[in-house]
């Protein structure tokens, strides 16, 4: 078991003495003591907007841990990419390090150099390419589900069908029969998470807490698939078209040893989280848009209609399906999976003309970032015509962070577009899909949900 250190404690668990006040940054009202903490635990969200309404940067305090939200696009750029080698990930998320390892998505420095480089070629264009049929054959076998209509959690079915295009394109594996387990153990995992940060003790996963219990439960559950891939893996010894495969394979430059079963076992589960549950997301908050917005809807269909008609979607569509496209991408601005990201400095800088100490800890609200008004007019309502490629190119890049920005950009951005595109193509030429719930409450986990999932009435051709 892998111990995480939590925020602004050392690694036996004993208190650091916290970074110095920001002290010309407007801070949110909060209590003392415990200053923002119980807001925090309540409603992120909330807080979130609390802060975007005070201005670009504003503090708010976890106790005695001061966090900086960051709601301005040119500062969070000036972060994740100007100033990239100043910060490292934020410290809340080693709660995910018992699972998640030193994959890509924790890991630092070298480490993470040199597993992006091994990563890298799994996720090339013409890789890409040829994951584009099993995407559409797997959406196809979640539908055949459907046939005679009935009424589903839409967000489950969405996780199970990413799961399943993970397991084939990413493994090489059927593990549609892992679904229950895999959802199960990542559910388990972020709860835990989430109670780990919003706790007022900070303690290490040595201490036998329900939430630590909780989070070794998820890691072994998760485990159990994981490794049981990785041996099928090996076992093959050959590259199968697969991402699971081609790590298994790969060597440094200079012929050394690949990586460990221990190290792929670390980025397989990060697929898991990051190139899962992110995904399927996206693709519920873009039919929940879609079930609010018949227009859009019909927008769609005739845009599929004329350029792919009844034939089965390709990859080589895809560049002429840009309303399908815009839908999804104005889905993620409004709500993007991966809401929030964190980084903490490693040295003294100067972030958005406000000097900032070494281990002070900014939190970018992308969420909030994708709402202002001054970057998206109308900024709450679901308008795809503003992602459509010319208007696209008439804004800054860096107003739209659903993947984050910079070195540490999500490497699997092109991957998950690719497949929200093919499942939301095929889903909307063979099937009907009536979602139920006209307002969703969201529920910022380690990704952005819809509380209670979505209930919607289907069925297939």
């Amino acid at each position: 078991m892998v111990t995480a250190t939590p925020p602004a404690t050392r690694s036996d668990g004993s208190f650091l003495r916290p970074p110095r006040l920001v002290t010309s940054i407007p801070s949110v009202p909060g209590l003392p003591v415990i200053g923002n903490l119980l807001q925090f635990r309540a409603d992120r969200l909330a807080l979130h907007e609390e802060a975007a309404r005070i201005g670009p940067i504003v503090r708010f305090s976890l106790a005695h841990i001061p966090v900086y939200v960051v709601t301005d696009a040119d500062v969070a750029h000036q972060i994740l990419a100007d100033e990239a080698d100043a910060f490292k990930k934020a410290t809340g998320l080693q709660f995910l390090r018992p699972m998640l390892g030193d994959g890509l998505l924790t890991s630092e420095g070298p480490t993470h150099r040199r597993h992006r480089k091994l990563l890298a070629p799994a996720f090339a264009p013409k890789r890409l390419a040829a994951y584009g049929e099993v995407m559409v054959a797997e959406t196809r076998a979640q539908l055949a589900t459907w046939r005679g209509g009935k009424q589903v959690d839409l967000a489950r079915e969405l996780m199970e069908l990413t799961l399943a295009i993970a397991g084939r394109t990413m493994f090489g594996a059927d593990v549609r029969g892992d679904a229950r387990t895999v959802a199960e153990g990542l559910e388990l995992a972020m709860r835990a998470l989430v109670d780990n940060l919003t706790s007022v003790v900070q303690l290490g996963y040595a201490w036998p807490l329900p939430r630590h219990r909780q989070m070794r439960r998820a890691v072994a559950m998760l485990d159990d698939v994981v490794y049981r891939l990785i041996a099928e893996a090996r076992a093959a010894g050959v590259d199968r078209g697969d991402v699971l495969s081609m790590l298994l394979l790969a060597r440094d430059d200079d012929g050394g040893p690949g990586l460990t079963d221990r190290e792929i076992r670390d980025e397989v589960m990060t697929l898991l989280l990051a190139g899962h549950e992110t995904t399927a997301n996206a693709l519920t908050w873009t039919w929940y848009e879609l079930g609010r917005h018949p227009a859009a809807l019909a927008t769609l269909r005739q845009e599929l209609a004329t350029v792919v008609g009844a034939r089965a979607v390709t990859v080589a569509d895809l560049p002429a399906l840009p309303f399908t496209a815009a839908v999804i991408d104005e889905a993620m601005r409004l709500h993007p999976p991966a809401y929030v990201t964190g980084r903490e400095a490693i040295r003294d800088v100067t972030i958005g003309g406000h000097h900032f100490p070494a281990r002070a800890i900014l939190m970018i609200n992308i969420r909030g970032i994708h709402r202002r008004a001054d970057y998206f007019p109308a900024p709450t309502a679901f308008q795809p015509a503003r992602m459509l490629p010319d208007a696209k190119k008439a804004r800054p890049r860096h107003h739209f962070l659903p993947f984050g920005a910079g070195p540490r950009v999500c490497i699997g951005s092109h991957f998950a577009l690719m497949e929200a595109q093919l499942v939301l193509a095929t889903m909307i030429q063979h099937a009907s899909i009536r979602t139920l719930a006209t307002h969703v409450v969201p529920e910022p986990l380690i990704t952005l949900r819809p509380r209670g999932g979505l209930p919607a009435r289907v069925a297939a051709d």
